[in-house]
């Protein structure tokens, strides 16, 4: 039975939790997440869920302690820390990482937010999952298997997140089956098979974009109508600070809700969910 560590946050990270341990087939040695009592934006916590399952559970200060158990996976669902080599080099099997985003043409965070912002001039309204093996390098990883969703022209990125979760969650239980079997070297493809562009965003990639000065907005160019209203859904992710612009010394917020009437006869592609099974000509 292959055993597992558990790495992870977030609400995706408790419903992978759930079907790991769901799996007859899998041990879960270790689950490492926040801890009960962190601050934290999203709802519930991985680590009581954890608790509940009748796992240990360790917080972030002590992941090293993982090295004290066998194990022949560690599988990543949203998990914020980078491990380093010593722990990527540890399980018998793989390290894996479930990254909502597509890889790789979307690497680092802020994704959401990027995806909705580069749509329109790239022309990809698709939005990506992927479960990877982990590298040193972050989200550098052979690709294992990916998942898509559509991008649409109303989306936010919460409900673009809200979206690609459900993806995220099918992706996670099919793949079980390949982690089971061993499976997972056999069937990853280097990231260097694909086409397509590459993006890397960090955590800092959306500073000062939020505000949008007020002659942008009354600019009457439909391309900067265009852009504007992109930027606004791309930024629109509560419980975060929304795009904003500033009258009079005010600061007033704009979210995709005030443009909701501009645009109602654009059309983009009509993609459905889709799975990726030759992953090098998908791009």
């Amino acid at each position: 039975m292959p055993s597992v560590a558990f790495f992870g946050s977030h609400p995706l990270g408790e419903r992978c939790l759930d079907e790991l341990t769901g799996h007859d087939a899998f041990d879960v040695e270790l689950v490492v997440t926040y801890g009960p009592d962190e601050d934290t934006w999203w709802d519930g916590c991985l680590y009581d869920r954890a608790q509940q399952l009748g796992h240990r559970v360790r917080t972030r200060a002590d992941e090293r302690e993982v090295l004290d158990y066998d194990v022949d996976y560690l599988v990543s669902v949203y998990y914020p820390n980078i491990l380093g080599e010593e722990l990527l080099d540890h399980p018998t099997v793989a390290p894996l990482n479930l990254h909502q985003a597509e890889l790789p043409r979307y690497r680092g965070s802020n994704v959401f937010s990027h995806a909705i912002m580069n749509a329109r001039d790239d022309d990809h309204w698709r939005y990506g999952t992927t479960l990877h093996v982990m590298a040193p390098e972050v989200d550098a990883g052979d690709i294992v298997a990916r998942r898509f969703v559509p991008i649409e022209e109303t989306d936010t990125a919460r409900t673009l997140y809200d979206r690609v979760t459900e993806a995220s969650v099918d992706l996670f239980r099919e793949q079980l089956t390949t982690l089971r079997d061993g499976a997972v070297h056999r069937v990853a493809t280097p990231q260097s098979a694909y086409n397509g562009e590459r993006y890397f965003y960090t955590k800092e990639s959306l500073d000062g974009e939020k505000a949008i000065p007020v002659e942008r907005l009354a600019d009457d160019d439909e391309a900067t109508q265009l852009a504007v209203y992109d930027k606004i859904r791309a930024l629109d992710f509560p419980p975060f600070e929304p795009a904003y612009t500033e009258l009079s010394g005010r600061r007033l917020y704009l979210t995709a809700t005030n443009y909701d009437d501009l645009f109602g006869g654009a059309t983009v592609p009509n993609f459905g969910v889709e799975d990726d099974p030759v992953a090098a000509t998908q791009d």
